[in-house]
């Protein structure tokens, strides 16, 4: 266990302090010759350290008197008590594994101190936070931003982020042993596995997509005929959805990345369905538009992932506040791409896995300002809020995460 701890400290301390990437860095350091449960204990064990990192380093930091410059130290202690208070692991254990790491890790002279402030932190079982960031698990300008958009809902945004996700599946047929959505038809949630052996998805019966995200194809509703774009469309799943959903349309599949492209491709093969993957930029539609303005394009735009948090928990460490106004204007940039490549009477959905109002209503309200051409299709679901443009979903309603659409008409100028 302790070569499992070793490599999870590494990639932890890689996400917390580089920003990198979470599935790179499992790409990267978990080769493909490992064993699956050693593979499984490893991400279970970074995802529960830097899920709840912000309080982890705030239960033993009270015990110190002074943070320790050596950032892996940091992560060693706070990757402790991620075994003990997430995963039930005995004191003794913890404790005698996270000196076993530090040495194995050359912080030997980092051994005395990690064994008492551990035994601390676990003979001290009264814990109070320092402060929000430490309570809610989450960076301050996050937190005033949920505050901001969300004053009666921040709270539960927030506790919802730091659960582990459920796996919701798209299904062809019925799960039997599984939970049903109650309101998107062919949802279900099943207990956690490993999904790509599981034979309904080897045969193209079964996906892995949140429920949130399967509303998509829903709202769409694909009919006969229709030519239609799915404008970011990797790695592919709502692709496919509009596929399941309706065979005889015409779709593009559009995505900026070689590499990104090529799960669409892999996707719609499993599936035995069928579109035009394009390798494109959808701001710059001159490059790859072929003349033919599409009925319905789906925009699911690149964003804050702030809905999804709770599984790419890295996207805590990797976003800063002024990351949203740059990807606000890429938005914007999609949405008048789109514009222009949809056929009068068209209809364009405008998604985001974002809880922030500035990445959502706040950008179609600008959008409609500068294209009155376009109005507004209301949604109505009885998971979702109605905002002034849109519906949001909430984090953690029905155990959906995070998402916002807007559904618009282009009419006559």
């Amino acid at each position: 266990m302790s070569n499992q701890r070793i490599i999870a400290a590494q990639i932890t301390y890689e996400v917390v302090f580089k920003k990198q990437n979470l599935s790179e860095l499992f790409k990267q350091r978990l080769s493909e010759n490992l064993a699956p449960e050693f593979k499984s204990a490893v991400k279970a064990l970074c995802y529960d350290t830097i899920r709840h990192y912000l309080q982890l380093q705030d239960r033993w930091q009270q015990f110190v008197k002074k943070l320790p410059k050596d950032k892996l130290v940091r992560v060693i202690l706070s990757q402790a008590l991620a075994e003990f208070y997430y995963q039930q692991k005995p004191e003794h254990v913890v404790v005698n594994e996270a000196s076993k790491v530090a040495k194995k890790l050359k912080k030997r002279w980092a051994c005395g101190l990690i064994n008492a402030t551990l035994r601390q932190v676990l003979k001290n079982k009264e814990y109070k936070p320092k402060d929000e960031v430490a309570q809610y698990e989450h960076p301050q300008w996050w937190i005033d931003q949920l505050k901001n958009d969300w004053p009666v809902d921040w709270q539960t945004i927030m506790q919802a982020n730091n659960q582990k996700p459920p796996l919701w599946v798209r299904s062809k047929k019925p799960i039997e042993s599984a939970q049903k959505h109650p309101s998107i038809e062919g949802a279900y949630k099943i207990e956690a596995q490993i999904i790509t052996s599981n034979d309904d998805f080897l045969s193209g019966n079964l996906s892995v997509q949140d429920v949130s995200a399967q509303l998509a194809g829903h709202i769409l509703n694909p009919q006969d005929n229709e030519h239609i774009l799915d404008m970011c469309a990797a790695p592919g799943g709502k692709t496919g959805h509009l596929l399941e959903l309706n065979s005889n349309i015409s779709l593009d599949a559009l995505e900026l990345y070689q590499n990104r492209a090529q799960k669409i491709h892999e996707n719609l093969h499993r599936l035995k369905l069928k579109a035009k993957v394009i390798v494109g930029d959808g701001s710059q539609s001159d490059a790859w538009f072929g003349g033919q303005k599409y009925h319905k394009i789906l925009l699911d735009a690149p964003c804050s992932a702030s809905g999804i948090v709770r599984r790419q928990v890295d996207v805590k460490f990797q976003r800063k506040p002024e990351d949203l106004k740059a990807i606000c204007e890429t938005q914007q940039e999609l949405l008048s791409s789109a514009a222009k490549l949809l056929a009068i009477g068209g209809r364009l959905l405008y998604a985001t896995c974002s809880v922030f109002k500035q990445e959502n209503s706040q950008q179609i309200k600008l959008f409609l300002n500068s294209h009155p051409e376009f109005s507004e299709i209301k949604l109505k679901y009885p998971f979702a809020m109605s905002c002034e443009f849109g519906i949001q979903v909430i984090t953690g309603s029905q155990d959906m995460d995070g998402f916002y659409y807007c559904y618009l008409q282009k009419n006559e100028r």
